[in-house]
């Protein structure tokens, strides 16, 4: 598994590709259900990688129609 570092540069590195890229999708980045990280406070592996894989489908998805 990702370290968390790994994981926050991934995602890091994603958002960063829709701003440039894509900024049409930008505002779906805030409609990301936040339920990954229930307690702000506590962030584990699992709860980044999910928003990471959130990420990639909302940028998968636009290839895919577009």
């Amino acid at each position: 598994m990702e370290s968390q570092n790994d994981l926050n540069t991934n995602i890091r590195l994603t958002t960063i590709k829709i701003q440039e890229e894509h900024p049409e999708l930008v505002k779906y980045i805030n409609e990301i259900p936040r339920l990954f990280f229930k307690d702000e406070e506590e962030v584990n592996n699992k709860a980044l990688k999910g928003y990471l894989d959130s990420l990639n489908m909302i940028l998968e998805t636009y290839s895919e129609e577009h």
